[in-house]
């Protein structure tokens, strides 16, 4: 076998094939939706995957200054003035706290080996699972939102077009009952399953690896990044700094150097 395999793709002159279809036809003849899916998973969607892709792709396209990528985005743009670089700087906000549902699917996949192996129905699964956090005091990813109290109605989109495309199953089941149970063990009722969380049940029982699922929801959030790039650049707004009104200094009060220094 040589250095360098892969099954995604191949070139040669005026042919690139991917995973066996010929760009040219791909370009033609898909969507861009159907294109993601077949880079990722190695094959074309049926008809139920599709409606979910278009649907798992527009779920996050912006939430305006909420949001820690389109911040750090746009601090960059206004001290750099370079597109790419501004744009890069809000995709490195993806991770555990923001956008990124990969913690919410290992946490998913690990209450349900729990279950499992415990042999446990939803309701006592989830209860135990909440105990647990608890006890360990462990947040649980997937929960809260600092706008959206209640519901998150991106959640709730996602979820009912889930459901109708049969992109759901007893993982997502458990989930949302330990998302009663806490609300129930805690009284905070208006803790929400919040979009991340949803979007890791539905991407789980679709078969999507969470590494997957970063990929979709990283795709979902860049044509928000660059609009808001592109908006900060045409305002030409320059090196944007916090307000000192907004910021506190809780250091040390100022203090000579030593003497033996």
């Amino acid at each position: 076998m040589k250095e360098w395999v892969t099954q995604i793709s191949e070139v040669s002159e005026n042919k690139v094939l991917i995973y066996g279809y010929h760009l040219e036809e791909i370009i033609e003849k898909l969507s861009f939706a159907e294109g993601i899916h077949l880079i990722l998973r190695g094959r074309l969607p049926d008809g139920r995957e599709l409606s979910m892709m278009n649907a798992l792709l527009n779920s996050t396209l912006n939430h305006g200054f909420v949001s820690a990528s389109v911040i750090a985005a746009r601090f960059v743009a206004s001290g750099s003035a370079n597109f790419i670089a501004a744009v890069a700087a809000g995709l490195l906000t993806v991770g555990q706290n923001t956008i990124n549902p990969a913690h919410s699917a290992n946490f998913i996949r690990q209450a349900h080996e729990k279950r499992t192996a415990e042999g446990l129905g939803i309701e006592a699964a989830a209860a135990a699972i909440v105990e647990e956090c608890r006890r360990s005091k462990t947040q649980i990813p997937g929960l809260g939102h600092p706008t959206h109290k209640g519901y998150d109605f991106r959640a709730v989109k996602l979820r009912q077009i889930a459901i109708a495309n049969g992109c759901w199953n007893d993982k997502c089941d458990l989930y949302e009952a330990i998302h009663r149970e806490f609300q129930r063990a805690t009284g905070k009722d208006q803790i929400a399953i919040n979009v991340d969380g949803m979007t890791a049940c539905v991407m789980d029982a679709m078969g999507f690896s969470p590494d997957e699922m970063a990929a979709v929801a990283s795709l979902s959030v860049l044509p928000g990044i660059m609009a808001h790039v592109i908006e900060e650049l045409k305002q030409g707004r320059r090196l944007r700094h916090i307000d000192v009104a907004d910021s506190e200094y809780v250091g040390p009060a100022q203090r000579p150097i030593p003497d033996e220094r």
